[in-house]
């Protein structure tokens, strides 16, 4: 019986000093599929709730889903990239049916169906397109397949490309910081196995929690037990451009009789009473917001982004943090590195039209949009953005939702147009 496991894992690491690194996991195990032929795949919800507990052992925030259909598979997908920050490490992990047609591959959700090639491809989710969404926003992606090969669909004899004729997924070119694996050879088929998982998803599950070894070693580890359980059938391959070492368990360093850690500096009072401070420096072509979180590290949880010349009140200190509140009462921790003081404000706004509408817009741009103006264009870059994606369809959190019609109402009063 072949594979009847995809187990997509894609992990972004985005370098940047200016946060610390968070690690998140999106898995999502389709088994129950509504109108497949091959429709039992018990391993594929129980290699993903596997994987899902392995992961959070090693210190994942992991989000999950079990028999997604095509909506719920890319709702979810946007929410979980939308949180990444620079330097997060993110894995996204699939397990389910996998099929190539014509020269892409598509995951196949719970409830596609069709007995064509054009019909099977609207009802599924072309892999290709969820990792240019998620390279839009990391630096180095890595993708592990484990997939039936074969379509789970009778197909008509004129698309036998793309039925049981057609072995293997189309080969993925990794670009530059990037890592693509497949539990097989590409043209071959990946085996179901008669354990709980499967042979490959078993041996990844292995050796996931080595703290001594690169990806690159786990995968060797990996190919090693495959080869051996499968007798040389199943031959795990990569393609591999990755520049810098990459650990998926974090490392742990022994340091002969280390002096204690010093103790922390206990929080310091700032003395403000009045919305002195605002959001400042941020770069242009990043992410355009700073995250109010409820915690001193990057890995606390985010309550609301806030964008370029946000007003604060500046609470306490701890350390680079900054306790603050902002002008719409919401209060949590920010890092003091894009926070400068701007004096007190006077009683009338000093603000313009053009500063109102680029704070508005930039909250559209971080979200997605495709600006359709030249001087939307020129302001922000559609590279990644959404296409065919009307502003108002574009998802914006509640907060952001608010910040909307608060920049609304003041480009009002002042008669902007």
């Amino acid at each position: 019986m072949f594979q009847p496991v995809l187990t997509l894992i894609l992990s972004l690491f985005i370098a940047s000093a200016s946060y610390a690194t968070e690690r998140v996991a999106l898995v999502i195990g389709n088994s129950d599929y509504q109108h497949a032929t091959v429709k039992d795949l018990p391993n594929a919800a129980q290699d993903a709730r596997d994987v899902s507990q392995r992961l959070s052992s090693l210190g994942f925030r992991v989000h999950s889903g079990i028999d997604l259909t095509r909506s719920e598979i890319l709702r979810l997908t946007q929410d979980v990239q939308k949180s990444l920050n620079a330097g997060d490490i993110a894995l996204f992990y699939f397990a389910g049916h996998a099929v190539q047609l014509g020269a892409e591959n598509f995951l196949i959700p719970v409830d596609a169906y069709g007995n064509d090639k054009e019909t099977l491809r609207q009802r599924s989710v072309k892999l290709q397109t969820i990792l240019a969404e998620m390279e839009s926003r990391a630096d180095r992606n890595i993708v592990i397949l484990d997939a039936c090969r074969d379509n789970p669909f009778d197909l008509a004899t004129s698309t036998r490309s793309v039925g049981g004729a057609t072995r293997g997924l189309v080969k993925i070119d990794a670009g530059v910081g990037s890592f693509v694996a497949f539990s097989t050879q590409p043209g071959n088929v990946a085996l179901d196995g008669q354990g709980r998982n499967s042979p490959f998803t078993a041996a990844l599950l292995k050796h996931l929690p080595s703290t001594e070894d690169d990806l690159h070693e786990v995968m060797r580890k990996v190919r090693r037990d495959v080869v051996e359980q499968t007798n040389g059938a199943q031959i795990p391959w990569e393609n591999s451009s990755l520049i810098d070492r990459i650990y998926l368990a974090p490392r742990i360093t022994s340091v002969p009789n280390a002096p204690p850690p010093p103790t922390p500096a206990p929080k310091q009072p700032v003395a403000t009473g009045q919305f002195t401070h605002q959001v400042a420096g941020l770069d242009p072509n990043g992410d355009g917001f700073l995250a109010l979180r409820n915690g001193t590290t990057s890995s606390a949880s985010r309550l609301m982004k806030m964008v370029e010349g946000t007003r604060l009140q500046v609470l306490e200190q701890n350390g680079v943090w900054f306790r603050v509140r902002t002008e719409t009462g919401a209060q949590g921790w920010a890092h003091s590195n894009w926070i400068r003081f701007v004096g007190v404000r006077s009683a009338q706004p000093q603000e313009t039209c053009n500063s109102l509408w680029l704070q508005r817009n930039a909250i559209f741009a971080r979200n997605g949009y495709c600006f359709q103006s030249a001087r939307g264009q020129q302001a922000f870059s559609n590279l990644g953005c959404r296409i065919g994606v009307p502003a108002g369809q574009i998802p914006l959190s509640a907060s952001e939702r608010q910040e909307v019609q608060h920049l609304r109402s003041r480009e009002t009063a002042l008669q902007c147009r």
